[in-house]
């Protein structure tokens, strides 16, 4: 457990950070103790505000001494958008001079709905597949069943 408490190293990994809107985003500085860069990255994107889902949210990783690590965390224990809890508290901040516009390219994006297979019923396209065949679909097979046993009758 000695050894590897010996290994680490200081790192400060350069991340884009959020929660200032879809297109926008902050540039700041964390310090890390990690055994490899690689690591630190790894650490440095489950750091919260950080953007987590994008490719390029750590924009570097470089090893530091003992005194910019201190500096670091003091400017971060210093920061009032790394501390605030709430949104008001937020919106209370100016961070106008911080906010850097996204390129919107290189980030994960999810499925898009043209993507998805269409599904119609009767020329009628449906929406959401999942909730109609598990509430819709089980009900028209019966009503459709009665119907049957009713004209067979008549």
């Amino acid at each position: 457990m000695k050894n590897n408490i010996l290994k680490l190293e200081m790192f400060e990994a350069v991340c884009k950070c959020g929660h200032v809107g879809k297109s926008h985003y902050i540039i700041k500085s964390f310090p890390l103790m990690a055994q490899s860069r690689k690591e630190a990255a790894r650490i440095a994107r489950g750091i919260p505000r950080v953007k987590h889902d994008y490719q390029d949210a750590i924009l570097n990783v470089f090893k530091i001494d003992k005194k910019r690590y201190f500096e670091l965390v003091e400017i971060n224990n210093r920061d009032p958008y790394l501390r605030c809890t709430c949104i008001q508290d937020q919106n209370a901040i100016d961070l106008s001079d911080r906010l850097m516009d996204e390129d919107r390219s290189n980030h994960y994006s999810p499925r898009k709905e043209e993507n998805k297979k269409t599904f119609y019923c009767n020329k009628q396209k449906i929406r959401n597949q999942k909730k109609y065949m598990t509430r819709y679909y089980d009900i028209e097979k019966i009503s459709n069943y009665n119907a049957i046993e009713f004209n067979d009758i008549a």
